[in-house]
């Protein structure tokens, strides 16, 4: 079974799923597309806009808990996606409650931006590392996306899923690698990569005095 690093499952946050309801429904389908393990990352701005962000491992729970009642065999980690503008509103330990992977080797996912402001970006990809956090960069442009693969740039893939009818689609996702002549060794090792970095983490460098 695969792992997710990257998946909307928390009601009633972001643009994931609406209910509790829906949020089974979509861990259901993760399941059925071979997913044994998926972190939530909603959207930072959104937990802070709803006044969410400390309650964001007790919401995971509560989708776990359902998850488990529902005989849906499906783990549940905590983590969320920062878009770089919103770095400043959080201190070290709120980062440490988005972040993911081992003490002292975590990480956090941080989205690429949509439209321009990659001075910015980079500038908070390099403050997360500073502040000793690694970094783990979200859905580039599709074109980019292809590149960064068969330059063998890229280091995994996930299905962004936000509702059942925008479900997770790693299964697919592969295919098209496949189809488009990455080899299946390259392939393997983009499926395996989420869940070693769950369980290993990344090297930050030195966290700042």
């Amino acid at each position: 079974m695969r792992t997710e690093l990257h998946f909307h499952l928390l009601p009633g946050i972001d643009d994931g799923p609406r209910d509790l309801d829906e949020a089974v429904e979509l861990a259901r389908l993760a399941v059925a597309d071979g997913t044994g393990v998926v972190t939530a990352t909603p959207h930072v701005r959104d937990l802070l806009r709803a006044g969410a962000l400390a309650e964001l491992p007790a919401r995971v729970r509560e989708v776990q808990d359902a998850l488990d009642a529902a005989g849906v065999p499906l783990a549940v980690r905590t983590g969320a996606e920062l878009a770089h503008h919103d770095l400043g509103a959080l201190t070290d330990d709120e980062l440490e409650g988005i972040a993911q992977g081992p003490a002292d080797r975590r990480w956090i996912l941080i989205e690429a931006p949509l439209f321009g402001d990659a001075e910015g970006f980079l500038d908070a990809t390099a403050e997360l590392r500073s502040r000793g956090f690694g970094t783990l960069i979200g859905h580039p442009a599709q074109r980019s996306g292809f590149e960064l693969v068969r330059s063998g740039q890229a280091d995994l893939i996930a299905s962004d899923a936000h509702r059942p009818e925008r479900p997770p689609r790693l299964t697919a996702a592969l295919a098209v690698l496949a189809d488009a002549g990455v080899p299946a060794e390259r392939r393997s090792a983009l499926a395996a990569l989420p869940g070693a970095l769950l369980e290993h983490g990344i090297t930050p460098l030195a966290r700042a005095a």
